[in-house]
């Protein structure tokens, strides 16, 4: 009797186990896999969040946190006639921002405050980008002023050599001319 109370408790207590983890297994059937990107999301998984997210704005925000800006970038430019337009139009500037494409990120951030002037971190972000657009700009003037001068060191130091170079061959005809005058005088 002990060895069939000992199965029954055994079995009860499999019939208890599967009777309380039915509803965890039916619970994720009927999640939709928004549902399901959002719990994948939320455990730090975010590219494989972003393959399974369907709406173009979450998959630019899992795919900006995986680090795959390209088509975070996609994504968002997707999602910028959706319901999360300014928030999609910000995280593009974002993105684009993290690409190197500060013109482009200043348009979005610009397209974010035309509707809405009052979003700061837009209008900070915009005054990063400008002045981030500023200072690529006296780099890049600074460095054509170096090419620049570069150039007109070796178009003197060529300039000089030729004239070095001049300077023997004329002196060497006018040996030559002082030679055949003295010839021509004996």
């Amino acid at each position: 009797m002990s060895r069939i109370r000992r199965l029954s408790l055994q079995s009860s207590a499999l019939l208890a186990l599967t009777w309380l983890a039915a509803p965890v297994a039916e619970a994720d059937w009927l999640r939709t896999d928004e549902q399901k990107a959002y719990v994948t999301y939320r455990e730090g998984d975010y590219a494989d969040a972003a393959r399974t997210f369907t709406d173009p704005y979450r998959q630019g925000v899992a795919l900006y946190r995986a680090g795959d800006y390209q088509k975070a970038e996609r994504a968002f430019g997707a999602a910028t006639d959706g319901s999360f337009s300014e928030s999609a139009r910000y995280n593009l500037g974002n993105t684009r921002f993290q690409l190197g494409d500060y013109t482009g990120a200043a348009e979005a951030y610009e397209s974010v405050l035309a509707t809405n002037p009052s979003h700061e971190d837009a209008a900070y972000n915009l005054a990063l980008t400008r002045a981030m657009l500023a200072r690529l700009e006296q780099e890049q003037f600074r460095d054509q002023a170096k090419e620049e001068r570069k150039d007109e060191i070796k178009e003197e130091t060529d300039s000089q050599e030729r004239q070095a170079q001049t300077k023997p061959e004329q002196q060497e005809q006018q040996e030559q001319q002082e030679q055949q005058e003295q010839q021509e005088q004996q």
